[in-house]
């Protein structure tokens, strides 16, 4: 019983294979040396039953824990495996017993960055198309953002029809202020890939018709709870907390005053951890619908330094590289407006 506790213990504690083989070898070894020692002073021990009990020990725990990882893995990824980069995924799997607790992702508060995205006038865009040229149109510029937002290590948590909340910091927490500041610019530099990206679209969809689309991005910074929303059959991971209704209200304000195809607007609290690097406009004290406080807004203009001057920022494309992009952008218009018309 001792030998197959001791076996069973070993491959509790111990994940990694090889070490966990060597290790098992070594206690066999031990088993074996120990024996061969009462064997010289004339006593006899038993070493199949004893080494059978600790293999079929290490054997039981190891096919436990394997299907305990799988389960893990299945939940890590349905909550949050599609809609993060594959770095991020990969980090919540290394990190998935701080993560998951009884199966789900507990509740916990932490410092993220949340941005919001909607299409200006999507109701009057939506009316000129039959539903399948909708859906393929919306595919398309959706798939867009999405790559911008994995690229710029952020989390889609959702989609709302035509727009989109991500959030960048989640859902390991951030434990220093550069973290933070990190996260802010990879969120404000995101808007300004959105924006980019958009523009490349609009001259794609001006070949099949479409005038020029516009869309509006919200982002504030400030504490959220993150966490499983839901039961066992339905589950989300949830972002919760007044940041995210800020940023809602930040992109869905004055939808009258577009000053250009891609309107960027955030609060102080998130350009307090990015300045000195982007160009903002101060739109002044605003009063937010279903605020009490007034909050000060900017509109983000362009970087203020180039993208590589920028610690952990992406750069954008530029030169033959930018010729590039925009010949496989240009080749994914042609493809999808093709589906469109053959719709």
């Amino acid at each position: 019983f001792a030998w197959a506790l001791t076996g069973g213990t070993l491959a509790w504690l111990v994940r990694n294979p090889i070490f966990l083989g060597v290790t098992g070898a070594g206690l066999l070894g031990t088993l074996v040396g120990f024996s061969l020692t009462m064997f010289n002073t004339a006593h006899w021990v038993i070493v199949g039953a004893p080494a059978i009990a600790t293999f079929l020990s290490m054997g039981t725990v190891i096919t436990y824990r394997a299907q305990q990882s799988q389960q893990q893995h299945k939940m890590v990824m349905k909550l949050l495996g599609q809609n993060t980069s594959p770095e991020i995924a990969n980090a919540l799997w290394q990190s998935r017993d701080h993560l998951l607790e009884s199966g789900k992702l507990p509740g916990q508060r932490l410092v993220a960055t949340m941005l919001f995205t909607d299409i200006k006038g999507f109701s009057r865009i939506s009316e000129k198309m039959r539903p399948e040229e909708l859906l393929l149109w919306l595919n398309e510029y959706l798939a867009a953002m999405t790559e911008e937002i994995q690229q710029h290590q952020g989390i889609i948590n959702k989609f709302t029809g035509d727009g989109l909340l991500a959030v960048f910091g989640v859902p390991m927490p951030r434990l220093e202020a550069r973290e933070v500041d990190q996260d802010a610019h990879h969120a404000v530099s995101c808007a300004l890939a959105m924006r980019r990206r958009l523009q490349e679209l609009n001259k794609g969809w001006k070949t099949i018709g479409l005038h020029d689309v516009q869309m509006r991005v919200g982002i504030f910074t400030g504490p959220v709870v993150v966490g499983s929303l839901g039961g066992r059959d339905r589950m989300e991971y949830g972002v919760i907390g007044n940041s995210v209704n800020s940023a809602s209200r930040l992109e869905s304000c004055m939808k009258d005053r577009q000053v250009d195809s891609c309107r960027i607007l955030i609060a102080q609290e998130t350009l307090q951890h990015i300045q000195n690097d982007f160009e903002v406009e101060s739109w002044g004290l605003m009063e937010l619908r279903g605020k009490d406080q007034h909050i000060q807004v900017y509109r983000v203009i362009d970087y203020l330094r180039t993208p590589k001057d920028i610690p952990d920022s992406p750069t954008p494309p530029n030169g033959k590289a930018a010729a590039d992009v925009a010949q496989a952008l240009d080749s994914e218009s042609d493809r999808r407006s093709e589906a469109i018309a053959d719709a």
